[in-house]
């Protein structure tokens, strides 16, 4: 379900990847790799698509009684790699 929704909000779908990972106790992480260009369609406004997204996983799991996350795994979401304001040199007002 994860695939296919990442899939068709993507404008290249052919670089969506998701992967499953079993931590144990019932838990289970799925990690979304998207282009760059596609992460804030993702995302969605004010993060509504993602929160959506997590909302029906949640609800699809609880069947099978676990715990299923949704995460983006793109590197570039970082906090560090945030656009600095360049007119005060870079740092960003409190």
């Amino acid at each position: 379900m994860v695939e296919y929704v990442a899939k068709s909000l993507a404008e290249k779908p052919d670089e969506v990847t998701v992967e499953v990972f079993e931590r144990g106790g019932g838990t289970v992480a799925i990690k979304v790799k998207l282009a760059d260009e596609d992460v804030g369609r993702f995302i969605g406004k004010a993060g509504r698509n993602i929160e959506a997204l997590r909302t029906l996983v949640r609800v699809a799991s609880l069947r099978d009684r676990k715990r299923v996350f949704v995460d983006l795994a793109n590197p570039s979401l970082s906090p560090h790699s945030a656009p600095r304001n360049r007119r005060n040199g870079g740092e960003v007002p409190a």
